[in-house]
């Protein structure tokens, strides 16, 4: 086996692999990301994936829809949108200027991610990321980081300083519809 369907577990969930039959699963290693078939054990796609400092760690989840994955790290590694079929993985595209997020999972809507970006130390900002282009549709700066759920065209965002935010789900751009202070400051909400 690779290094990466043998290497030492990330902090990310895996989830169902895209387009696949039922069991397959997508997860985000320490070394990257695999398509495992659970039921034997086999890797059916590999992908190296892991920032260059030993430090880090892939924490976000994938987000996998209509035969791809997309994957996102901190500590200078950014994203990547995976191509998956019979042959593996393939690159679509890749960067550290889309969103690179520190430990939280992007929410996909219509073909466009919104999620953090920027280290949880440094101030990250939210973001909108073109899901085939990597392309940065808006950026709202400094927010923090949190946790993003989609309700219909909406985002419920839970920022770490506790504030819950409900925002547009708008390509176009950034619109906060509410904003309340839930909770203490210091939530990492997933």
């Amino acid at each position: 086996s690779s290094d990466v369907c043998s290497s030492d577990p990330g902090y990310s969930s895996p989830v169902p692999a895209p387009g696949s039959k039922p069991g397959i699963v997508c997860s985000f290693t320490r070394e990257g990301v695999v398509i495992l078939d659970p039921t034997t054990g086999r890797s059916l796609g590999e992908f190296p994936w892991r920032a260059r400092m030993h430090a880090s760690v892939n924490a976000a989840a994938p987000v996998a829809a209509d035969g791809e994955v997309f994957v996102t790290s901190s500590y200078g590694a950014g994203a990547a949108l995976l191509k998956w079929n019979d042959k593996g993985l393939t690159k679509v595209w890749s960067g550290d200027d889309s969103l690179s997020s520190h430990f939280s999972t992007p929410v996909l809507k219509d073909g466009f991610l919104y999620g953090f970006h920027g280290r949880q130390e440094q101030g990250a900002s939210l973001r909108c990321v073109d899901w085939k282009t990597g392309k940065v549709r808006w950026e709202k700066a400094r927010t923090g980081t949190g946790g993003i759920v989609i309700a219909g065209s909406r985002l419920l965002i839970l920022l770490e300083s506790g504030e819950l935010v409900l925002a547009e789900a708008n390509p176009a751009q950034y619109r906060e519809l509410a904003r309340t202070q839930l909770l203490g400051r210091g939530v990492r909400a997933l």
